[in-house]
């Protein structure tokens, strides 16, 4: 028996083989920034910032972005039709010159930045040039002494890939103006869980929620689970998994102190046997509380797709706008299915459809 799980995401279906990708940074994507030194953290000026993007054939577990089947690589800023070209700000390095370096502040007076990476692959089996975007979003914060924000970060990367990788981090600091407290903070972990529909679920914690089950060091699974930086094992990893810390200062009683913070992580295993892709018939946006859509979840073993049939047993679980785990969505908080039928009804601001596969 086979376990795989997915959520909704948007794909561009077309008659070739369908990518996937995403992009990495070797910094945190939150640059900090104090207004009463006029200083960043990092500073992307001594500590340059690197992005580089993978790419991936649904199914397949190869990073095809230095691959011959990778033509050309181009990066841009925001919805810039221009490309990035190397200068004093920017630097292009890697094989297919896929390597973006930010040398510069680029977020200076910005709240943020989108940075875009558009592959062109050709397709040997159909002949076909496909175009695939991947986009990394970076935040600025504006820090004053008194402000406090709680970053996490995966200093090692995010992606378990066959047995290369046996264990990977997250690290979270807890930033009080430009510098990072580390007095008196305690932490704790909990991971995405569709199992914790209430507070009498195992694993349930009240700072996390229905949704979320709190972890603790188990042997090849996770440990440093109440640290600052967490280590999760190859094991623990089915497709996918999202882990949230919650930190909390204590130095004192004050309203500004003993407040609980909290960010996520996001880890991927390219090494499952299979991978669940979630299609929408009508896209992922609502307008005005009207409209319709049928979520599919399609697995793909080796590249095929599998089980198009839908005997598997297929769970779908419903988190609403702010990541908890709507308990009255269907059966006790579940619908089974292959396919799953979502009106307006189903959605408030905004809602994500978990699904859990066994085969």
């Amino acid at each position: 028996m086979s376990r795989a799980q997915g959520q909704f995401t948007i794909i561009d279906y077309n008659d070739a083989l369908t990518l996937t990708g995403f992009i990495g940074s070797n910094l945190a994507k939150t640059q900090m920034y104090n207004p009463d030194n006029g200083s960043y953290s990092p500073d992307w000026t001594s500590t340059n910032m690197v992005l580089t993007p993978s790419l991936y054939i649904i199914g397949t577990t190869t990073d095809q972005i230095t691959s011959a089947n990778v033509t050309q690589v181009k990066w841009y800023e925001g919805s810039s039709t221009t490309a990035i070209t190397a200068n004093t700000t920017y630097g292009l390095s890697g094989t297919k010159s896929h390597i973006l370096t930010i040398k510069k502040n680029t977020m200076a007076g910005l709240p943020g930045m989108d940075y875009r990476c558009v592959v062109t692959y050709r397709d040997d089996s159909t002949g076909l040039t496909l175009t695939h975007p991947i986009t990394i979003s970076l935040s600025r914060v504006v820090n004053g002494s008194g402000i406090v924000d709680l970053i996490v970060t995966t200093p090692s990367g995010n992606v378990f890939k066959n047995t290369e990788v046996a264990s990977l981090t997250a690290k979270a600091e807890l930033w009080r103006g430009s510098t990072v407290d580390t007095t008196n903070v305690t932490y704790k972990w909990a991971m995405m869980d569709p199992s914790v529909t209430s507070s009498s679920s195992p694993g349930y914690d009240a700072d996390f929620g229905v949704g979320w089950r709190k972890l603790t060091d188990t042997s090849g699974q996770y440990s440093g689970t109440t640290t600052a930086t967490i280590t999760l094992y190859a094991a623990a990893v089915d497709s996918y998994a999202v882990l949230k810390c919650c930190a909390k200062d204590t130095d004192s009683a004050s309203a500004t102190y003993n407040t609980k913070f909290y960010d996520v992580a996001t880890f991927i295993d390219n090494s499952d046997p299979i991978q669940v892709v979630v299609t929408s018939t009508g896209g992922d946006v609502f307008k005005n509380g009207e409209g319709s859509t049928v979520l599919t979840a399609v697995c793909y073993q080796a590249g095929e797709e599998i089980d198009s049939a839908g005997t598997g047993a297929y769970t779908w679980t419903k988190y609403k706008k702010d990541g908890t785990i709507d308990t009255s969505w269907g059966t006790s908080g579940t619908k089974t299915g292959k396919t799953l039928s979502v009106s307006g009804s189903d959605v408030d601001t905004k809602a994500t459809f978990m699904v859990v596969v066994v085969l």
